[in-house]
């Protein structure tokens, strides 16, 4: 999926958000915002949204000095994400199908992202998000495959979404304990989203295999990813791709072993799949 006139101002607008989010000085901040506007009139409209987004971060990065400019917003996601485990422990306890539940739980964190102009509430989002419907709901397929592989890939999204894959990967071995399952990050800091460092943080690793994918882009450009990722990712028949910018770098594969769960944030993501707004997805690639 290439990106449009709309992803443009997009990115524009969430480096203009950064800068005011790290509390950067004027000067700083109109430099940063100087260079990215004249950047932004050369986009190549043939890259996805998040080749173009990691070209703009990597600039964020070095004129601010720092490794990882939202890690303080990933820790406080990652906090209050946590505030809400009793709740999904309960709802998922009490389930009469915990895995399409556990799911539900895993999509309600995808309301925490950096990358958009629309922003959620994650307590309003995980109030609600047992009584809505999937706009598109390939669940039933997802879970057949599921009960025929023996291995599975889950490519993680933003910070604080880690907390609630983590119940859905308990969920997945209670019921499937043979599972392989891999839990694939971001191979370096990018937006606000999961590196190894996040998941071995809430420690993920007791109930699957953390590996990166050596990207470092917000989203899955295989291209750009390690050789070890990309030795298991052909090999595996069954791959859980979560948030838009994985979507945004997959959709065009169509390649049925992927199915994409994720919340539509963008008026973008809205129209390429005929969707509103808000809705959330469970689609088979």
């Amino acid at each position: 999926m290439n990106i449009t006139k709309e992803c443009v101002r997009c990115i524009v607008g969430q480096i203009n958000k950064a800068t005011i989010l790290l509390n950067l000085n004027e000067k700083l901040s109109n430099e940063i915002m100087n260079e990215v506007e004249k950047r932004s009139l050369y986009f190549s409209f043939n890259e996805t949204p998040p080749s173009i987004a990691k070209d703009i971060y990597s600039f964020l990065s070095l004129k601010t000095g720092l490794e990882d400019p939202l890690e303080n917003l990933k820790q406080e996601s990652i906090k209050k994400a946590s505030t809400y485990i009793p709740l999904i422990k309960e709802k998922i306890k009490k389930s009469e199908d915990k895995l399409f539940t556990a799911i539900k739980a895993s999509v309600a964190g995808n309301v925490i992202d950096f990358a958009t102009t629309k922003e959620f509430c994650l307590d309003e989002e995980i109030n609600s998000i047992f009584d809505i419907d999937f706009s598109i709901n390939d669940y039933m397929i997802f879970k057949d495959k599921l009960e025929k592989t023996n291995q599975l890939i889950i490519l993680s999204d933003n910070a604080g979404e880690n907390v609630f894959d983590k119940e859905l990967i308990k969920t997945i071995k209670n019921i499937y304990p043979n599972k392989k399952i891999y839990y694939a990050t971001r191979g370096s800091a990018i937006i606000n989203d999961i590196t190894t460092k996040e998941a071995y943080q809430i420690g993920i690793d007791k109930y699957c295999e953390i590996i990166s994918t050596g990207v470092d882009t917000p989203g899955l450009e295989k291209k750009r990813a390690n050789e070890e990722f990309m030795k298991i990712f052909n090999n595996t028949s069954l791959i859980l791709a979560k948030g838009m910018g994985n979507f945004e770098c997959l959709e065009s594969y169509k390649d049925k072993r992927v199915f994409f769960l994720f919340k539509v944030k963008c008026d973008v993501v809205a129209k390429h799949i005929s969707r509103n707004l808000g809705e959330i997805i469970l689609k088979q690639g």
